[in-house]
């Protein structure tokens, strides 16, 4: 019989000896490994959930090192989302599993109600894709930022899968819509999906300034890189600009070019900017975030969302952890 000589935030391993098979994170830092941990088992107000896909995500590897939603204990299995199915056979897509649980697990404890229904003609590897960078994308430009019609919006980072579908959501909602991002064949198909202005990234501070200055003004940001590229904008929205009545919204998403930006004192008067980190303000209801997911899953079938997604078994976890790739991975029990 396994031994666990821990008990897991009030919850004592399964007595019976049953296990699962999960990615087990041992220590801060570290990728996961394949191996056993103890069965879920659902106290009050909590629901096992058997899963079916779960996406690897920038996310998963911020909470294995210490960051974002970051394991107190160990050891602690990764994925802080995925698809699965309850007990009466209910397909749902599952958000922040109950600690020391995580999403890439044979299964898995949920608290009741942290979840979405997947609706039908979507596949589970797709829904769980889908998940995360679609609700986030949804989350910034929808329930936070509010694009609307006739709005100018910029998404920074928008060659990742959650700026991809951020910068579609935008034109869908028929706003003007300016991307940029280093992956120029992206970039490229954004256009031809009703974005006006692509601007890619691999150029010097003043001159992407004033290649971002010449799209705006803005009236919302949608940022996921941070770093050097929030730098180049800031100095862009510094620029003489009509007076306006609201400020510009600047939403901070993500951290992919950089954990720190310098932000000059005068930069930051100039610039009429409420700047917020997304999730801070405007959280939305589960039943508002449920429609979303639907809708999205609804563009996804119909072909107007795609990811490009690697299905990869959880078993090869490890492998699939360190592994750079611009597929979306999905593990699969």
């Amino acid at each position: 019989m396994l031994a666990y000589p821990f008990i897991m935030n009030g919850f004592e391993p399964d007595q019976s000896g049953r296990h699962v098979h999960a990615a087990v994170l041992h220590a801060t830092g570290e990728p996961p490994r394949y191996g056993p941990f103890p069965a879920p088992v659902a106290g009050d107000g909590e629901a096992v959930v058997t899963v079916t896909a779960a996406a690897l995500k920038p996310s998963d590897r911020a909470m294995a090192g210490g960051v974002h939603y970051a394991p107190t204990e160990f050891p602690h299995v990764a994925g802080l989302d995925g698809v699965g199915r309850l007990d009466d056979g209910t397909r749902v897509a599952f958000l922040i599993p109950r600690p020391p649980y995580g999403g890439m697990a044979e299964r898995t404890l949920v608290r009741r109600d942290m979840w979405l229904p997947v609706p039908d003609g979507v596949d589970d590897v797709t829904a769980a894709a889908l998940l995360n960078p679609g609700m986030a994308a949804w989350k910034t430009i929808v329930a936070e930022g509010e694009a609307a019609a006739g709005q100018t919006v910029l998404v920074l980072g928008a060659t990742g899968a959650s700026g991809r579908i951020a910068a579609h959501l935008a034109v869908r909602r028929d706003a003007r819509v300016v991307v940029a991002g280093r992956d120029r064949r992206v970039l490229d198909h954004l256009v031809t999906q009703g974005v006006a202005a692509a601007i890619p990234l691999d150029r010097p501070h003043d001159e992407l300034a004033d290649a971002l200055a010449a799209e705006g003004p803005y009236d919302l940001v949608a940022d996921y890189l941070w770093g050097a590229p929030a730098e180049a904008a800031f100095a862009a929205l510094a620029r003489p600009a009509p007076r306006r009545e609201a400020p510009i919204r600047y939403i901070l998403v993500g951290m992919a070019a950089g954990a720190e930006a310098s932000l000059p004192a005068m930069t930051m008067r100039k610039a009429p900017v409420q700047l917020v980190g997304s999730g801070t303000t405007g959280r939305a209801a589960l039943t508002q975030a449920a429609d979303a997911y639907a809708d999205i899953l609804h563009q996804a079938a119909n072909g107007e969302i795609s990811l490009d997604i690697a299905t990869v078994p959880l078993s090869e976890v490890g492998e699939a952890w360190t592994r750079k790739s611009d597929r979306r991975v999905v593990l699969v029990p």
